[in-house]
């Protein structure tokens, strides 16, 4: 097919790919469970990026093509399609075997030239857009100095970001061993590990946490695209600093809550006299926190749906300015502990059941937190728990990290992720207002460090004899390739 350009990059090819041996007896279709609905149906990516393999991109290629279909039987409903059931308008998965779409392209720049610290100018052209309906859209990205990104574009309907994550660790184990080991075989049942209790039961303070996702209730796109978009690195050192700072004699605090509470503070003062209070969000996943008589832990640990949840908490912009910053975390660590009880997944699965009824004219649900009215809120996404190995025979990434476009949401928001060097930094991607991007750039802390290709380790070493060899051939291959690269 003609060669399409989209950002800067250039897609060489998109093919459909089916499962080899579709697993006998999956349901036709898998119903979508009430966390699924609450979340939404809505593409998110995971960007793993590689430096320049000795093999050579061909290689990568014929690799990633030649295992998709084994893939595809393991994780059989990503060569399905994200339907819309006719009589309820609930969203669900129809596993028929479409097939999944694997795209490569080329991007028209090296890696130590990409713009990392501006995240629009980054991740925001290291993936493609891919149609509405496809399971999993598969991105092979090579770049010019012989780097290549394994994107993993899904839908959120199917996983949550554990299973985000799992994805390429499961992929890696399959073509280094040729099977899955018992923790990476993936368990898809939604329904049966969050049935609705009957009659439905929750606390009326849900239904303010929910807001209708309209056009009428949505700030307006012209404002929503002021936000920037940045990527920082937050160092090993300066984490401990700040969990240092955010602990006291009866409490230890966690980095994520350190981390919190310094962008709490940060948040505060960009917002300054124009509110008087301001809130912060979490994201988190509940698997490891559920009530275990309750919920299967082994099933729970495979379980690729959704099991998340937001935490939130509002304060005085002076409260927060003012307060020690052990004070501010120990707000944040309540806040997330509340969030992770048993009992409030059970009353969120309770208030969809009782709420599902929009979905028949076409409406969905979101949380209000995210919407951007109200008193200025920053939503905390944390992967941190997650490690992607993503070693698939050609090197570890060097750069794993989430990426979502977020339409007409208008709150800031941040997405914080464990560096591949497992040296305890973290990579945070960030949607923000101008003016709290200022503050966050002009912190003396400098706690968020803008994110050059050479502290993600793409800079330009001295290469090995065989990756003069590979480079060079590489360049002599792209000079017949016919697919323009776009810079």
């Amino acid at each position: 097919m003609p060669a399409v350009q989209c950002l800067g990059v250039a897609v060489e090819s998109r093919t459909l790919v089916r499962a080899s041996d579709p697993p006998p007896g999956f349901p036709a279709v898998l119903a979508a469970s009430n966390l699924d609905l609450i979340i939404g149906s809505f593409h998110l990516y995971l960007i793993a990026v590689y430096p320049a393999p000795a093999e050579g991109f061909p290689t990568v290629a014929a690799a990633v093509r030649a295992s998709l279909p084994a893939f595809l039987s393991r994780f059989f409903p990503f060569a399905g399609r994200v339907v819309t059931n006719a009589s309820t308008g609930v969203p669900e998965i129809a596993c028929n075997n479409a097939g999944a779409e694997l795209v490569v392209a080329n991007v028209g720049t090296s890696l130590s030239e990409m713009d990392f610290a501006n995240a629009d100018r980054s991740l925001g052209i290291i993936q493609v857009p891919f149609q509405q309906g496809l399971a999993l859209s598969l991105q092979l990205m090579r770049f010019t100095c012989g780097g290549f990104a394994l994107v993993w574009g899904t839908n959120h309907l199917l996983v949550d970001g554990h299973g985000l994550m799992e994805l390429p660790n499961a992929w890696a184990e399959l073509l280094r061993t040729g099977g899955l080991s018992w923790q990476w075989q993936p368990h898809h049942d939604r329904v049966s590990l969050f049935r609705p209790r009957s009659p439905p039961r929750y606390s009326p303070s849900l239904d303010t946490e929910f807001t209708r996702y309209a056009p009428g209730g949505l700030p307006n796109p012209l404002l929503v695209s002021t936000l920037v978009r940045r990527m920082y690195v937050v160092s090993g050192a300066d984490l401990d600093r700040l969990r240092a700072a955010a602990s006291t004699a009866d409490r230890r605090a966690t980095r994520l809550e350190a981390l919190s509470a310094h962008v709490w503070k940060l948040l505060a003062a960009a917002v300054g006299g124009s509110d008087t209070h301001c809130r912060l969000a979490w994201l988190v996943d509940g698997r490891r926190h559920l009530d275990p008589s309750k919920y299967n832990k082994a099933r729970l640990s495979r379980y690729l749906g959704n099991v998340v949840t937001y935490a939130t908490r509002e304060a005085a912009v002076e409260s927060i300015s003012s307060a020690p910053v052990a004070d501010v975390a120990a707000m944040a660590g309540e806040a997330i502990k509340k969030a992770f009880r048993s009992e409030r997944y059970e009353e969120l699965v309770d208030w969809m059941e009782a709420h599902k009824g929009v979905f028949r004219d076409g409406g969905k649900w979101t949380e209000a937190v995210g919407v951007g009215t109200g008193s200025p809120a920053l939503v905390v996404s944390s992967f941190v728990p997650f490690r992607v190995e993503g070693g698939f025979g050609f090197g570890r990434p060097r750069l794993v990290m989430p990426w979502v476009r977020p339409g007409r949401l208008g709150s800031a928001a941040m997405m914080v992720a464990r560096s591949p060097e497992e040296d305890g930094s973290w990579v945070v991607t960030a949607r923000m207002w101008p003016r709290l991007a200022e503050a966050v750039e002009a912190d003396p802390e400098a706690v968020f460090r803008p994110a050059t290709a050479a502290r993600l380790g793409f800079g330009v070493p001295e290469p090995a004899a065989g990756a003069v060899q590979y480079a060079n051939g590489n360049r002599i291959l792209r000079m017949y390739n016919v697919v323009a690269l776009v810079q």
